[in-house]
Formats: structure tokens, C-alpha cells, sequence
């Protein structure tokens, strides 16, 4: 069996230990066409799917996973929710609310004495627009569905249907070829005629223009409501009160990046877009994260960022300068990085960096984890550290990014049952059997960010051949026959510390162990990279992973997101 068929086997025998639910496109598909057919039937416009709404209900619906016996669809305006004790679909839940329909009376707008059918009335009501559902399993291997709508629906004293029939349609058509008989001697009465004629198409334009003034207020109140909802969920009073990053408004973000132009954009990804900015108070360029409306980054990842990164102070971190959360969009705040991240040097020729800079940057990614670890007041896990959430300042210091991720633990504790998350060829071997990230699991990513570095390539490089598709096997095997220097990036020539290779090599692989209780703490990482404690010995073929460590809780079946690296399994 060659290198890779190991690798594919392992992860395959971790598999069974994880739960995989319904892809997230399944269930929006199911909730859509189950709501629209509803919709349809009462002449009322179809809803589009809003992943904003989709990570809202997701982050209500893992909250419930403990207690999921609830009634069938009960929930509060702008929130419908069912729960079966088997595996409930999307079509199912829908169906339970819009079996409502046989207890409301639509043309008085009443319910039957005793019988509930406000669910139905919210998945048919014409100003909710927007949806956005999740799904969860349930710890009593049940299932719960919330769905989220926007504008919410159900208010009081109004029909759903409300508002179907046009204005326009109110005033009587003109009859097709029929030309208006004037009555004899009413000549004079032809002013009179046209100026009423013009007085009330006046009028109707008026009257059209202060009926779009007052939905398109009333929307943006909605909004408002909504954006201030969300960011007391999430964010909490102390935010936007001087105690945190700087709120920043959608109309300031769309001024200093000149409407995200795309000649100010900077990168692109499966998150969204990144712009350039310039902000005049503070005289700085700014980088601004747009989190796209079909990413995978919800309103959690987006708030578990904020608040993270903004109580973290680290020379070796980038710094968060603000947010914005307003009219459904999500944006982060952050100092301009001039040189880019790692990823662009290394892999796409932006640059080619010397072997100084290069050690010089496992050093600063180190410092950073050591404070992320050991030096603050929480111990803060990354859970995906990789060249591209490694950003290089004009002077091609090193500073560690991207907090969506990341999760706070007790110093004593050190381990988190949370999201399987991370990168694959940078996620440690055990994090797929345990679902746990640790510290130990941090470790091994920048062991592998480390190989990259010296050795000049991705960790996983499925067109090269078999052998050496894989970096940490391929390099241990050339550690193994002492020939230690031929991983050596070949782009780098001859001009590097051959000591200095050897050692970021070996430190790589350590971190790299596949088994976690074999790995360095960061502190005996940076210890070793400075020569102030010996190198390790380290087998000479690569061990298999340990997979003899604590189980943690089975993970439920939210929406997993996969997206062409980065692999986030929700409990």
C-alpha cells in the first residue's frame, strides 16, 4: 500500500465515527420549493434563501440540541421550528406548518377555536422575503429544524396576503380602440377635460412615490431592527460602546473603498472578497473583509472573530480595527498588510523570499502561538493555521489572521469539544477520530506550515507522484535516510543555513507527529529554533497515528460546509 492509499485509508477509518447529515443545499432546496409551493398557491411572490437567516436559525437550532422535546412548529414571529424523534426533512417540517392552512379562514383571516396556525400564516406572509433554515440531530436522536424569516410576518391585526392586489390595478382600464365621444356644445369643457386629466396622473405619481417612501422606510426600520437584534445576540452591549473594535457603517466602508471597487480588491476566496481602503481619521490603509452571502462564514463565525481577536494584543497577530454588520452584511475591519499572505510567496511567485525572512517567519508564527497558548488570559486555539491566514507586514514580519475559527478554553483544560474544523493537509490525524482541538492540534499545523516554508511546497501535492504527494511522509522519508537537505525549497538554490534547515526541518516533523502526545508544546519549539535546547529524535520511519484518545460526544447533524479546503463538520 503506497503513501497515499495510507492516507486515504486513515481518514476513511475515521469516518464512521462522525455523523454526516443532509448537505446544507439539500435542505435550503427542500425548505424553498416546500415554502414557495405554499406561497404559490395564495398568489403570494416566492422567497429567496439568505445564509445570514441559515447561520441565525443554525446557531439557535445547536442550542437546542439538549432540549429538543418541544411541540411540533412552535416558535415566535419570524421563527418556525419542528422537532420529530426521527429523521425529520425539510419537506417534512414545511408540511407540518402548512397543514395549518385546514384551520384558517383566508378570507376573514381567522383560525379555528383551539387550533394554532400562525406557522402557516409566516410561511405564506407576503412582506417575508427572505429564509434561511438549519437542522440539527438531537442528543435524544431526534431531529430539529428551524427556519428564519425576514421581514419576520405575523403581525397583528394584518392578513398574510396583504398588499397583493396592485395599486395600479385599482384604477379601470382605458377600453382598446374606442376613442371618448365628446357631447355636443361641450367644447368649451376640453381644458377642463385635460386638466383633470393631468391633475390626477399628478396626483397618482404622488401618491405612488409617498407608498414606495413609506415601504422602503419601513424596510429599512425592519433592517435596523434586525442588525441591532443580531448584534445584541451575538456581540453583546460592550461592543459599538467604545469597549471594543470600532463599528464601523456600511456608508463609511463603501466610501474609503470607493464601493468596493474592484480595482481596490485584494483577494477573493470562499469567504468573500477582501478590498483595499484608506481611512482619514486615522490616516491608515485598511483591509475589509466583505464575508459573501453564499459563504459558509455565518453570523457565529463572523462574531466569534470579533470578539476573539479584538481581546488578543500581540505584535505577531493581525490587528482587528472594526466590523460592520448592517443591512445583511457582514464585514471585518483590518490593518493593511502590504507584502500579502504567505501563500502568495511561496506557492505563486509574488516573491521570492530569502531563507533570513523565511526562518524569520516560523520564528514570528511561533511567538504568535506561544501568547494564542500560554500567555494570555484564555487559551486561544486557532484550529487553522495555514500560509494563507499568514499575512506579511512591509517589513515581512510574520502575524497570524483569520480568528473565524477559533475557540477559548481554560489554560488547565486545554482541549474543546466544539466544530471539526480546519484545512485539510494541515488538520492533526486525531482530530478526525476525537473531534476535539487542542493545543497538540494547533502544534502539528504549523509543524506542517513549517515544512512548507523550508521545502518550498504545499502539503498536499496531488500531481506529483504517489510517494510525494504527501509532504510530512515524503520529508520524513528523506529524514530517515539522512539525506535531510535534498527537501530543501530547490528555488533557494544553495544560499541557506544548512543548520538552520536542519533544524526547521526536524522541529516540522516533531510538531508533525502523528501521534499528539509526542508532540513539542510551542515552547520547547522556540527553544529548539533558537538553539537553546537540543534537536529531538525522532524514529526513522514515520509513525501511524494513535488513535487510543478520548471520544468526544457524537456530533449531530448539522450543516456540515466543505469548501475546496477547508472542512467545517458542525455537532
Amino acid at each position: 500500500m503506497n503513501l497515499l492509499e495510507i492516507s486515504i485509508a486513515l481518514c476513511v477509518l475515521a469516518l464512521p465515527l462522525l455523523v454526516f447529515p443532509v448537505s446544507s443545499k439539500d435542505l435550503a432546496q427542500e425548505c424553498l420549493d416546500g415554502h414557495n409551493a405554499a406561497r404559490k398557491e395564495v398568489g403570494v411572490p416566492s422567497m429567496r434563501w439568505d445564509n445570514v437567516l441559515e447561520a441565525y436559525a443554525l446557531n439557535y437550532s445547536q442550542g437546542r440540541i439538549d432540549n429538543c422535546n418541544l411541540d411540533p412548529a412552535v416558535g415566535p414571529s419570524g421563527q418556525n421550528l419542528a422537532w420529530s424523534t426521527t429523521d425529520l426533512s425539510g419537506t417534512d417540517a414545511v408540511k407540518i406548518w402548512v397543514d395549518e392552512k385546514n384551520y384558517y379562514d383566508m378570507q376573514s383571516g381567522l383560525c379555528a377555536t383551539g387550533k394554532m396556525c400562525n406557522h402557516y400564516t409566516q410561511v405564506i406572509w407576503i412582506n417575508s422575503t427572505q429564509l434561511g433554515c438549519a437542522k440539527v440531530r438531537c442528543n435524544n436522536n431526534g431531529t430539529f429544524i428551524t427556519c428564519y424569516y425576514y421581514p419576520a410576518g405575523n403581525i397583528p391585526g394584518k392578513r398574510p396576503t396583504d398588499g397583493i392586489e396592485s395599486f395600479i390595478q385599482s384604477v379601470p382600464p382605458r377600453p382598446q380602440n374606442q376613442s371618448p365621444q365628446r357631447p355636443k356644445g361641450s367644447n368649451n369643457r376640453t381644458g377642463l377635460v385635460i386638466g383633470l386629466s393631468v391633475g390626477g396622473a399628478s396626483a397618482l405619481t404622488f401618491g405612488l412615490g409617498v407608498m414606495t417612501w413609506f415601504i422602503s422606510r419601513r424596510k429599512r426600520n425592519r433592517e435596523n431592527e434586525f442588525d441591532d437584534h443580531v448584534s445584541e445576540m451575538f456581540f453583546g452591549h460592550d461592543f459599538g460602546n467604545g469597549m471594543g473594535p470600532r463599528k464601523f457603517s456600511l456608508n463609511e466602508l463603501a466610501k474609503v473603498t470607493s464601493s468596493f471597487n474592484t480595482e481596490n480588491k485584494l483577494g477573493e476566496g470562499g469567504f468573500g472578497s477582501v478590498y483595499r481602503g484608506y481611512l482619514r481619521d486615522l490616516d491608515t490603509y485598511i483591509a475589509v473583509k466583505r464575508v459573501s452571502r453564499t459563504s459558509k462564514q455565518g453570523i457565529k463565525e463572523y462574531a466569534s472573530e470579533v470578539k476573539i481577536i479584538s481581546q488578543l494584543r500581540h505584535k505577531n497577530l493581525v490587528k482587528l480595527i472594526g466590523w460592520c454588520h448592517e443591512r445583511g452584511e457582514l464585514m471585518l475591519v483590518y490593518e493593511f498588510m502590504v507584502n500579502g499572505s504567505l501563500d502568495t510567496h511561496l506557492f505563486k511567485g509574488k516573491s521570492l523570499l530569502t531563507w533570513e525572512v523565511r526562518y524569520k517567519i516560523v520564528q514570528d508564527l511561533a511567538s504568535a502561538l506561544l501568547y494564542l497558548h500560554e500567555e494570555g488570559d484564555y487559551c486561544v486555539l486557532h484550529r487553522d493555521i495555514k500560509t494563507n491566514n499568514i499575512m506579511l507586514d512591509s517589513s515581512f514580519n510574520a502575524k497570524l489572521g483569520d480568528f473565524g475559527l477559533a475557540r477559548l478554553v481554560d489554560h488547565a483544560k486545554g482541549l474543546k469539544n466544539t466544530l471539526l474544523a480546519g484545512t485539510l493537509g494541515y488538520m492533526a490525524p486525531e482530530c478526525l477520530s476525537s473531534g476535539k482541538a487542542s493545543k497538540e492540534s494547533d502544534v502539528y499545523s504549523f509543524g506542517v506550515v513549517a515544512l512548507e516554508i523550508a521545502c518550498g511546497r504545499r502539503s498536499i501535492e496531488s500531481k506529483l507522484e504517489e510517494s510525494e504527494s504527501l509532504l510530512v511522509p515524503w520529508v520524513w522519508k528523506s529524514y530517515g535516510t539522512e539525506r535531510i537537505l535534498d527537501v530543501a525549497d530547490k528555488k533557494l538554490g544553495i544560499a541557506f543555513d544548512s543548520k538552520q534547515m536542519e533544524c526547521l526541518v526536524i522541529v516540522g516533523l516533531w510538531c508533525a507527529h502523528p501521534n499528539h502526545d509526542l508532540r513539542p508544546s510551542i515552547r520547547q519549539v522556540i527553544q529548539v529554533l533558537h538553539f537553546e535546547a537540543p534537536l529531538p529524535n525522532l524514529p526513522g520511519s514515520m509513525p501511524l497515528p494513535n488513535y487510543n484518545v478520548p471520544i468526544a460526544p457524537r456530533i449531530g447533524s448539522s450543516e456540515p460546509r466543505i469548501s475546496n479546503s477547508t472542512l467545517t463538520i458542525p455537532r
